[in-house]
């Protein structure tokens, strides 16, 4: 069983409460960051793609900007609109966007890339999309001795999971976007980033969130509830006594 890409888009949707309650405020420092690599300056056309609950498009509109969110999974947009009234969002997924050539000056993906079957296609359509002399902010989980497998691998694999080992390094990210006709590159990594959730029911709405939801759906409780306290056993705690996952951010 592969964990990592799992239902995908539909994971996603189903499980959104779910997401906005733990991986977005995990990745709301990653959005920042991106938002702030980006450089972003007044009466510019804005689009964040993978967009899920809106993180970054919240921290981009402001000053006349005009931000298109742009997710496969109908269930985060529903979150984002609520959450920021001041940009559309659109449906779609970030392989083949309906949108322009040139539209955006400025592109944002928050760990998005991580889910393309092919990163270098995917950079090239966001390419695309953004004007020439435009520029593009994002980031990816990783490496992969940074993320969630690296600590509860174990766990995983004596239930016959596998997680999935493409998590990229910074090297390949700069290959990539290379390799799709971006230039002037540079790359920044934070191993220290993490997923904090303060207490046993953060972690199992972590738990339920995305591709761990379809996979144990089909499970009896007694298994999934055995597997969620194997997990919380092996994973590393905080200083308050919550817990805290390493993720990895480049």
């Amino acid at each position: 069983m592969r964990m990592q890409r799992q239902g995908g888009a539909a994971a996603f949707s189903e499980t959104a409460d779910a997401y906005q309650q733990t991986m977005a405020i995990a990745l709301a420092p990653v959005a920042a960051e991106v938002v702030r690599r980006a450089t972003l300056r007044p009466g510019e056309s804005v689009i964040d793609v993978g967009s899920g609950t809106g993180n970054a498009a919240a921290l981009a509109v402001g000053e006349a900007r005009r931000v298109v969110g742009l997710d496969a999974a109908a269930g985060m947009l529903a979150i984002a609109r609520r959450r920021v009234p001041d940009a559309t969002f659109v449906e779609a997924d970030f392989g083949a966007l309906p949108l322009d050539d040139g539209h955006a000056d400025v592109t944002l993906a928050v760990h998005a890339l991580l889910f393309a079957e092919d990163r270098v296609a995917t950079l090239r359509e966001w390419r695309r999309v953004t004007r020439p002399g435009g520029r593009l902010s994002l980031s990816v989980p990783g490496p992969g001795d940074v993320v969630p497998s690296s600590v509860l691998g174990p766990v995983y694999d004596a239930y016959g999971i596998e997680w999935g080992d493409d998590y990229p390094s910074a090297d390949d990210v700069v290959g990539w976007a290379s390799d799709a006709g971006w230039t002037r590159l540079d790359v920044a990594t934070d191993p220290a980033m993490g997923i904090p959730l303060a207490d046993d029911e953060a972690f199992r709405t972590w738990l339920r969130v995305g591709a761990r939801n379809r996979l144990t759906s089909s499970w009896e409780p007694e298994r999934r509830e055995a597997f969620a306290r194997d997990l919380m056993t092996a994973a590393p705690r905080d200083r308050s006594g919550g817990y805290r996952l390493p993720f990895g951010a480049i």
